[in-house]
């Protein structure tokens, strides 16, 4: 995942920014707002689809007590979060399935959409297929706030949030991390002529 900016101008925000989310057989570019609400994707709408995430998660899989915790952070980085134009009105992010045709999901969706902009997320929990992985978003997040810190004006409110977005990534980091050890001893097993 790449950040992109532009010269910065002291004690104002990047003219023009975005990420670059690398996948396995593609790539997504996630422009965020910066100049106003409606140029790309806000903080606020970006911590509503992962929070929309990690609850439809949590849905499917009731067994994994680390999404319940997850979910606390993001709700309470939700909370914390003020968009860097107090006046700000933040378009609604709304979520649609997968289109027909494509792989299966388990997740009631896997597009979101604010405005005229869309990120496809991964529809899958183990992140075998293409789109966006819950921890990819969740480092968008967590580099966007540690941008935005050295020149917004609630520096308070955006460190707490990066704090709580920061928590919510270790927790989803080592969950993959043994999602990928589980799966990596069920193909040694396999293979294990013995």
């Amino acid at each position: 995942m790449a950040l992109i900016s532009t010269s910065l101008i002291p004690g104002r925000p990047p003219r023009l920014w975005g990420a670059a989310v690398e996948v396995a057989d593609g790539g997504a570019f996630i422009r965020l707002a910066v100049l106003n609400a409606f140029d790309g994707w806000t903080v606020t709408q970006l911590l509503a689809v992962a929070l929309a995430r990690f609850e439809a998660e949590q849905a499917h899989d009731l067994g994994e007590s680390v999404l319940a915790e997850i979910v606390r952070h993001l709700d309470r980085a939700a909370a914390m979060h003020r968009e860097p134009q107090d006046g700000w009105a933040v378009p609604p992010v709304s979520f649609e399935p997968a289109p027909p045709g494509g792989p299966a999901s388990p997740f009631p969706w896997s597009l979101a959409r604010a405005g005229r902009f869309a990120i496809q997320m991964c529809p899958d929990a183990e992140a075998r297929q293409r789109g966006v992985t819950p921890e990819q978003l969740l480092v968008l997040i967590e580099m966007t706030l540690t941008n935005w810190l050295p020149v917004t004006p609630w520096r308070r409110s955006c460190w707490e949030a990066r704090r709580e977005v920061r928590a919510a990534l270790a927790l989803e980091a080592e969950r993959v991390r043994a999602r990928w050890a589980a799966h990596v001893a069920d193909c040694d097993a396999e293979t294990d002529p013995g």
